[in-house]
């Protein structure tokens, strides 16, 4: 199993490896909802705490979902983003884009 994910009401977890196949695997799934019932008072909260690697596909991702997110009216945030992954979004200059914390 490269990656598990994991939603109850306002948040998701994601566990494994975020590379290129299982980015594209989460895309045309839907393990997902964006839906107001799975909010917390309008917020999704991600879990990125158990994500043990990252590459550029997973920016695809964060940029998916907080796209999504958004259209349904919806705050998401990541929380607990490893340090390689704000490597990488700061490489590609969309750090201050994607709502992130280290915390």
């Amino acid at each position: 199993m490269l990656f598990k994910c994991e939603q109850s009401k306002g948040q998701i977890k994601l566990v494994g490896q975020l590379n290129f196949e299982s980015v594209a695997q989460l895309l045309n799934q839907s393990c997902v909802s964006f839906d107001v019932e799975q909010a917390e008072k309008g917020e999704i909260a991600v879990d990125l705490s158990g994500v043990s690697r990252f590459n550029s596909a997973s920016l695809t991702l964060l940029l998916d979902w907080m796209k999504k997110a958004q259209q349904n009216k919806l705050q998401i945030k990541y929380h607990s983003v490893p340090e390689q992954l704000m490597v990488i979004a700061q490489a590609y200059g969309i750090d201050h884009e994607l709502p992130l914390t280290t915390a």
